[in-house]
């Protein structure tokens, strides 16, 4: 189904009234050439530390913005590597499913892939990559450690790399929580200093949970991956991971398959998608975009991927932003 439908009849029950004082006339655009309002004015060193300093003694100040460049799509992390803003996650997809989807979203722009160990499927995923032919170092992969690894975790990350026919990967992520989670950081951190990863993270940990890894990690997290969505904007993590300089990265950004559809159907979110022409899809990864969240919306129809890759032709207005904002209301659709 193409995903525009959603637009059709979203104005009957109340859109042009959500959004009526806002001043958004129907197909205002901006391009892209600043980078995201308030986040250009604050930069930060690296801070990997040593082994005798754990990163929270060598942290940037809490005022610390990440700096999303829309107009070269990166934001610069705080190990001072680029990685894209926007990307493809692989979640529930088969190994061929997303040998099909990481090809199609390569062919369409996308630079950010995102797998997992326990999803199954990093052998295709590495075959989409070999397929698509485009070069390595323009590829920002990422892949995370499952806690049954944790224990063995430096065997894990080799596993890993050979699955995904890989010599290294930009980003690995502990993938929740869990016993031994501690080790398993230390045990990316060496495979930093081993060549084999270039940057390093968390994903599904919250503010006690981040506050415990940045006191025992002598690099700091340069990504916390958390369910982030609209009805659910992470507001106070995202404050407590500012100050190491981290950046939040969205998986579920559009809520997930199986609730998508109320999102793209609400009055607001129709309205500003209605505004510049573009699906309800476009709309929501464009305010994450704007919001300073890394987003990585799934999908195995290259049609979607595509669609989700062309959000750099247009800007969301301060109005509208603020529509969006005032949607967070606590509403996860996960329970992790």
């Amino acid at each position: 189904m193409n995903r525009r439908t959603f637009l059709k009849g979203s104005f009957a029950f109340g859109a042009a009234a959500a959004l009526g004082l806002a001043g958004c006339a129907p197909g205002q655009t901006a391009g892209d050439s600043s980078v995201v309002a308030d986040s250009a004015s604050s930069t930060s060193d690296a801070a990997n530390g040593s082994a005798s300093t754990s990163a929270s003694d060598a942290l940037a100040p809490s005022s610390y913005n990440p700096p999303f460049d829309l107009s070269a799509r990166t934001v610069t992390l705080n190990n001072g590597v680029a990685m894209p803003v926007l990307g493809i996650g692989t979640y529930i997809l088969s190994s061929a499913q997303a040998e099909e989807s990481v090809y199609a979203a390569l062919m369409a722009g996308t630079r950010l892939i995102d797998t997992a160990r326990i999803y199954g499927n990093e052998e295709g995923v590495g075959r989409g990559i070999a397929r698509a032919g485009v070069p390595r170092d323009e590829v920002f992969l990422t892949t995370k450690l499952w806690t049954a690894d944790f224990a063995n975790a430096a065997a894990a990350i080799d596993g890993s790399l050979r699955r995904l026919g890989q010599d290294y990967v930009d980003l690995m992520l502990l993938h929740h929580e869990d016993a031994n989670d501690e080790d398993a950081y230390r045990a990316m951190e060496d495979a930093v200093a081993a060549g084999k990863i270039r940057c390093i993270g968390i994903s599904n940990f919250y503010e006690s949970g981040f506050a415990r890894m940045l006191d025992m990690a002598s690099i700091p997290p340069a990504v916390l991956q958390n369910e982030t969505q609209p009805y659910f904007q992470e507001r106070s993590v995202k404050e407590a991971i500012a100050g190491a300089g981290t950046v939040l990265e969205s998986w579920f950004p559009l809520c997930g398959k199986a609730d998508c559809r109320t999102l793209f159907a609400d009055p607001v979110v129709a309205e500003v998608a209605g505004n510049h022409g573009v699906s309800p899809a476009q709309a929501v990864i464009r305010w994450h975009l704007q919001s300073g969240n890394i987003c990585i919306p799934g999908s195995s129809n290259p049609d979607h991927i595509r669609e989700d890759a062309d959000v750099f032709g247009f800007s969301l207005t301060a109005d509208e932003m603020a529509a969006i904002d005032a949607l967070d209301r606590n509403q996860r659709y996960a329970s992790y």
